[in-house]
């Protein structure tokens, strides 16, 4: 009796311990599937990583690409001209170059002769840029020419563009804009309003720099404003150009300002005697400088 009983107890140990077996191994299973699903997953959170580290290569490619879009040829001044052209050796070759959208004042013009700041704009362009000078050429779009022969350029010196340079001191103005040479025009107008607001160099003469070019005489009648002016004791100083009076006549024979275009004169000053027009008079420099005057520059 005790051995029967001693077998079915020994058949249910066994079968249990398959049950417990079979339990484990599926544990065992189901980790092993997580651990692998979980190592499939990682790869799939580290792809926006490796996105975002293709997307920067491919925009640093592209400014790579932009910046090689600039076209540069070395070459080496062998004759300076006036301000705004010179004479370049550059492949065994000497090309004459006129800068592009610039345009500086005349020195040795047949009927214009030598206009205001045509000198100091060829001494300054002689001074930066020496016989002997190496630079780096920027040719307009399809290498143009003008009607002269002249290969249409932007001047790089020593890593700076000369045509901006010239731009910058006054001593040239934006000019001979067309299609499709105008890559840089937004920056040189920029240049262009700050010089003009400082009055440097060639602002610093009323009405010569014009729309169609350079004019060292005055205006016309028609393209001359009513100004007006307020001395330092709150009078205030109108003049009709109609009538050409002048105003302020107690002061007259010193400080020479004119209301249309808010530049003085000294005795002394190269357009002392050529300013007729919208005179308005002041008796010291600073009663014409607290009027919001500024000086001429010759």
């Amino acid at each position: 009796m005790q051995k029967m009983l001693k077998q079915p107890l020994f058949i249910l140990i066994i079968v249990l311990s398959f049950i417990l077996s079979a339990c484990t191994g599926n544990g065992e299973v189901q980790h092993s599937a997580n651990t692998e699903k979980g190592s499939k997953a990682a790869p799939a959170a580290a792809q926006p990583k490796a996105e975002e580290a293709q997307q920067t290569t491919t925009i640093n490619e592209a400014d790579n690409v932009q910046t090689s879009n600039k076209r540069l040829l070395p070459g080496v001044i062998v004759k300076n001209i006036d301000g705004d052209t010179v004479e370049i050796k550059m492949d065994n070759r000497v090309e004459k170059i006129r800068m592009l959208c610039i345009d500086t004042p005349e020195t040795h013009h047949p009927r214009l002769g030598v206009q205001p700041f045509g000198p100091e704009a060829s001494e300054y362009t002689k001074k930066i840029l020496p016989v002997g000078k190496k630079v780096e050429i920027e040719t307009g779009i399809g290498d143009g020419r003008d009607k002269y022969g002249r290969l249409l350029a932007y001047i790089y010196v020593d890593g700076k563009m000369f045509n901006e340079m010239l731009l910058e001191k006054g001593l040239a103005r934006v000019a001979y804009i067309y299609a499709p040479n105008t890559k840089y025009v937004d920056e040189f107008y920029s240049i262009q309003k700050k010089a003009q607001k400082k009055g440097t160099g060639i602002w610093s003469i009323e009405n010569y720099v014009q729309e169609d070019g350079y004019h060292a005489s005055e205006a016309k009648n028609n393209q001359q404003t009513k100004g007006h002016s307020t001395n330092n004791k709150g009078n205030t100083f109108q003049n009709n150009p109609n009538d050409d009076q002048e105003s302020n006549v107690e002061c007259k024979g010193k400080i020479k300002g004119n209301a249309n275009s808010h530049i003085y004169h000294v005795p002394s000053g190269d357009y002392y005697d050529s300013t007729k027009d919208n005179i308005i008079w002041f008796c010291t420099e600073k009663e014409a400088q607290d009027a919001g005057y500024r000086k001429s520059k010759r």
